[in-house]
C-alpha cells in the first residue's frame, strides 16, 4: 500500500488522469481545471517552428513574421526575426513539421521525453514529494500546455548532467543552438578537466547579453506569470520610488546575498544530512545558475521554473530543516501564482508572488557562491581554471 503513494508512482497516476481528461473532456477544459490558461491550437508555442516550416514549404521568407498572417495563428506582424532562427526553421522543414501529423508526433514525443526525465529526477528519492509538487505547479504545467521549447532545452541539459564529458558538452551546445541563455549551464562542467569550454561559453554568454544587462528592454508579462529584475522593476514603477530600475533591483538583491554570506549569521551553510552525489550537484548548478542568470538579465515567463526541478534533489539534502523548508516553500510559492490568485486579487497576489521570486534568487545565489567557495578551498585556484 505504501508503494502506491510513492512520488514516482503518484507521478504516473496523475499523468494518466491528465491524459484521460484531455481525451474525454478536451484540451481547454483539462488545463483550465488545473489553473493553467490554455490556448488553441494545442502545443501553441512549439507551433512557432511549424509556422517557419510552413513558410519555407510555401516559398515565403520564414524570418518575416508579416508573412505569418497567412498562417492564421501569428501573434507578431510587421517585423523580421533574427537570422538566428533560420537554421531552426530549416530543421523544422526537414522534419516536415509543416505537416500536422508529423508536428503532433514531434510535440508529443518532446512531452513524453520531458515527463520521463522528470520521473527519473523524482525517483532519485522516493520519499520526497517536493519535486512532484513543483512539477504540478502553475509554471511547469504551463510549459507542458504550451509545449514551449524550454522542454527541449530541459531534456538536453538533463542528459548533459548525466554525461559530464564531451557528450555532455555537445548536448549543452545543442541547447545553446535553440536559445543562447543555456550557455550558463556550462558551469556544471566545473569539475571536468575541459574547463576551458566552460569559461569560453560563459564569457560568450555575457557578451551576447550585454545590452540586456545595461538596458531596461521590454518585460515579458504574461498576466504576472513572469520573473526577473526587469519584471519586478515593472511592478514597482507605478509607485514612483527611487532606485526601482531593474539594475537597482539586481544590485539590492546581490547586496542582500553578500549579507547572507557573513559567517556569524550562518545562513545557508553547505551542511548536508547526506552529501549530494556528483549528479545531484551538476543538476543543482544547472538549475540554480539558469534561474539566477535569467533573473538578472531578462524578464522571463514562469515556464522556466521547470529548471528549478533540477535543484530540488540537492536542496532537500540541506541539514538545517528551517532553511531547507524556507527555500523549497519559497520555490513552490513562486511557481504557483495562478493558485495564489484564488486567495486574493491579481495585483496583490502578483506582488506577493514576485517577492518570493526575489527570495528564491537571493537564497540560490547564496548557495551557489558557497558552493564555489568550498570548491576553491578543496581544489585551489589553479584547479578552478585548469
Amino acid at each position: 500500500m505504501r508503494k502506491i503513494f510513492q512520488p514516482n508512482i503518484l507521478f504516473i497516476f496523475i499523468i494518466t488522469i491528465i491524459i484521460s481528461s484531455i481525451l474525454n473532456f478536451g484540451w481547454i477544459t483539462t488545463w483550465n481545471s488545473l489553473r493553467v490558461p490554455a490556448m488553441l491550437p494545442p502545443h501553441f508555442d512549439l507551433r512557432f517552428y511549424q509556422y517557419g516550416a510552413l513558410a519555407i514549404e510555401n516559398d515565403f521568407n520564414p524570418l518575416r513574421t508579416s508573412h505569418a498572417i497567412w498562417l492564421k495563428h501569428a501573434i507578431l506582424t510587421g517585423t523580421e526575426l533574427s537570422k538566428y532562427f533560420i537554421y531552426q526553421f530549416k530543421l523544422s522543414h526537414f522534419l516536415k513539421l509543416y505537416n500536422e501529423y508529423y508536428f503532433l508526433v514531434f510535440a508529443n514525443t518532446v512531452i513524453i521525453i520531458y515527463l520521463f526525465c522528470c520521473y527519473k529526477i523524482i525517483s532519485i528519492n522516493k520519499k520526497s514529494y517536493w519535486i512532484l509538487i513543483l512539477f504540478l505547479s502553475s509554471g511547469p504545467l504551463l510549459a507542458i500546455e504550451r509545449t514551449n521549447n524550454d522542454l527541449i532545452i530541459f531534456i538536453l541539459l538533463y542528459c548533459s548532467a548525466i554525461y559530464s564529458n564531451i557528450i555532455g558538452m555537445i548536448l549543452n551546445l545543442l541547447a545553446i543552438s535553440i536559445e543562447f541563455w543555456p550557455a550558463v549551464a556550462a558551469i556544471s562542467f566545473i569539475k571536468n578537466k575541459k574547463k576551458i569550454f566552460l569559461f569560453f561559453i560563459i564569457i560568450l554568454f555575457f557578451i551576447y547579453n550585454y545590452n540586456n544587462l545595461v538596458t531596461l528592454g521590454e518585460p515579458e508579462i504574461g498576466e504576472g506569470l513572469s520573473f526577473g529584475s526587469k519584471f519586478f522593476s515593472y511592478l514597482l514603477a507605478p509607485l514612483q520610488l527611487p532606485f526601482t530600475k531593474h539594475y537597482h533591483v539586481s544590485f539590492i538583491l546581490i547586496f542582500l546575498t553578500f549579507l547572507m554570506l557573513i559567517k556569524k549569521l550562518r545562513f545557508f551553510n553547505l551542511e548536508f544530512k547526506k552529501k549530494p552525489s556528483e549528479f545531484e550537484q551538476r543538476l543543482f548548478l544547472i538549475g540554480s545558475t539558469i534561474y539566477c542568470s535569467l533573473f538578472v538579465i531578462a524578464s522571463n515567463y514562469d515556464y522556466k521554473f521547470i529548471f528549478l526541478i533540477f535543484s530540488i534533489p540537492y536542496l532537500r539534502q540541506i541539514k538545517n530543516k528551517y532553511q531547507k523548508n524556507l527555500i523549497l516553500i519559497s520555490i513552490l510559492i513562486s511557481s504557483n501564482l495562478l493558485w495564489i490568485e484564488l486567495l486574493t486579487n491579481t495585483k496583490i497576489s502578483t506582488i506577493f508572488n514576485s517577492l518570493f521570486k526575489c527570495v528564491v534568487f537571493v537564497i540560490l545565489l547564496t548557495l551557489l557562491i558557497r558552493f564555489f567557495i568550498d570548491f576553491y578551498k578543496n581544489n585551489s585556484l589553479k584547479k578552478l581554471f585548469f
